[in-house]
């Protein structure tokens, strides 16, 4: 008789951790509320998260989803390294024109900072590494992060994130 090998759980919970957040820059580029969940009974090993964000100013309005996966690794429960992968699906609308007030004008391809949008909705992938502050039990979590984004057009490779939130747990 053969047993497959199972990999044993170093911060066991009763179900798995989940954190609410609010995230500024990071994977949704401007503001973002984040719900995110691991895979296992688990505060810590791979999960998935995702979220709406966004921001409006007088002539330009941008809608962001980001989904994503990560994976958090601890040897405390406390402080945690986070690194993951995801899309964002990115809306951009643009309404002033100085030709024809209150008319509106194709502007793109628009170049935000080295990234070439090419039309109103498109997607985005994100890579995430950074440091988590995560309670052993539940209560606030916050966290920074490197959160470099790209497309087939271009690509930042620095960009950050600052959440902050609160995680639940079970134990």
């Amino acid at each position: 008789m053969a047993f497959a090998q199972q990999q044993q759980i170093k911060f066991p919970e009763q179900a798995p951790r989940k954190n609410v957040y609010v995230e500024l820059g990071g994977n949704g580029i401007a503001f973002n509320v984040m719900y995110e969940t691991r895979l296992k009974k688990s505060a810590d090993g791979i999960g998935i998260k995702a979220g709406l964000g966004g921001f409006s100013g007088s002539y330009e309005k941008v809608f962001t989803v980001p989904v994503g996966i990560n994976w958090l690794l601890t040897k405390d429960n406390k402080h945690f390294f986070e690194a993951g992968a995801g899309l964002t699906f990115f809306h951009y609308n643009y309404t002033y024109s100085p030709f024809w007030p209150g008319g509106t004008y194709d502007l793109f391809p628009v170049d935000v900072a080295g990234l070439t949008i090419e039309q109103k909705n498109s997607v985005y992938g994100h890579l995430t590494l950074g440091y988590r502050r995560q309670p052993k039990n539940t209560g606030i979590t916050w966290g920074v992060a490197l959160t470099p984004h790209f497309n087939q057009r271009g690509f930042w490779p620095v960009w950050f994130g600052f959440k902050f939130g609160y995680s639940f747990a079970r134990k």
